[in-house]
Order: C-alpha cells, then sequence, then structure tokens
C-alpha cells in the first residue's frame, strides 16, 4: 500500500510487508484450495503462510525479481495479496481473470472514487474481511487508514457479507512490527 505526504510517497517501491496476523487471523478454511500464486511476493511472507502453515501449493511473481505478475498466465485456484495501491485495480483484473478465488488487501476508502465506480459495479467483491485493527506496515505506527481483505469467490465456498477480522494479540502485534523493521532494513539494503 502506498502512502503520500504532501504529494510525496513515502515508499517509491511500494514495499509494505503484510503483518501475518492480517491474514493468519482470516477466518477462512484455507484447506478449500488445490492451488496459490502470490503477484506480489516481496520478502514472501503470504507465500511462505499458504505453503508451509496451510499446505497449499504456492507460485509468485515479484517485480523486484524480475517477475512480471502482468507476465503471469497460469491458472490457480487462489490468488492472496497486499497489491501496490498505485497499479490495484489492474492487480485485481489480472488476479479476477486468472483465479476461481481472488482475495485483496485494500483500504476500506478504496471503494469510493468516482473513476472505479462503474468498475466496482462489474466487480463487486462478494465479501470483505475488515480488519478491527489499523495495521502497521513499518512496525512504526499505522498510517490512520482502515484495511479489509476485498474477496471475489467464482465458486461460492466462502461466505458472502462482511466479516471481521479479529485483531491482533500483543504477541501477534510485537512480532508483526519486529518483522516489519527487518524486512523493511534488509529491502533498503537490497535496493541500493
Amino acid at each position: 500500500m502506498s502512502r503520500q505526504k504532501t504529494g510525496q510517497r513515502l515508499n517509491p517501491t511500494d514495499f509494505y510487508p503484510t503483518p501475518p496476523w492480517c491474514y493468519e487471523n482470516l477466518e477462512i478454511d484455507w484447506s478449500m484450495f488445490s492451488s496459490a500464486h502470490e503477484p506480489c511476493r516481496g520478502d514472501g511472507r503470504i507465500q511462505f503462510f499458504l505453503e508451509e502453515e496451510q499446505g497449499i501449493p504456492c507460485t509468485y511473481s515479484e517485480i523486484m525479481e524480475e517477475k512480471d505478475f502482468f507476465d503471469h498466465t497460469e491458472n490457480t485456484d487462489l490468488i492472496l495479496s497486499n497489491p501496490p495501491f498505485s497499479i490495484a485495480k489492474e492487480f485485481i483484473d489480472h488476479s479476477l481473470h486468472l483465479s476461481q478465488t481472488c482475495i485483496m488487501l485494500l483500504r476500506i476508502n478504496y471503494l469510493g472514487s468516482i473513476g472505479r465506480h462503474e468498475w466496482w459495479k462489474q466487480n463487486t467483491p462478494t465479501a470483505l474481511h475488515v480488519l478491527s485493527k489499523r495495521p502497521s506496515f513499518t512496525g512504526k505506527g499505522t498510517d490512520a487508514t482502515d484495511y479489509a481483505w476485498y474477496v471475489w469467490d467464482k465458486t461460492a465456498r466462502l461466505d458472502k457479507g462482511v466479516f471481521f477480522v479479529p485483531p491482533a494479540s500483543k504477541e501477534q502485534n510485537s512480532l508483526a512490527n519486529e518483522l516489519a523493521c527487518e524486512a523493511l532494513i534488509e529491502h533498503q539494503k537490497n535496493s541500493s
């Protein structure tokens, strides 16, 4: 998710590692999925969650590794990601073409836009999973924005409606902040 301050992007590479509790606390039966793709791998935490914790084979794309998601053409059961905010609509469009179920972490206010009005009418999510706590993508506080997982499910295996993701426990929050700081330092080293 990109943030701006007085017209300046705070993170020009759109590297915002997703706090693990955001997807760990999603009340979804992951065993329903037979394959997955992570279009914005970043440091790999969502891919590892799907593969190692949920047992779902997961391919990935990552622009920093010259694996552009828009070059990816393989169909998959699930796409789960925190897309770059500036091109989230394009990521969603491509994901909907490739997957049976697409789940994207977006700002709640992404729903409001004159420019996306017609697009939303044609691509209405089947569910929203609202994060009850604002996530910190930097480990140093939140950006005062509320987020939700937007779900598009073509199979009807996931419940429709609005749901609320349980907030992070103290331990989850502490680990998320530590991991975010480490990931951003490592990313800055690799980007230099």
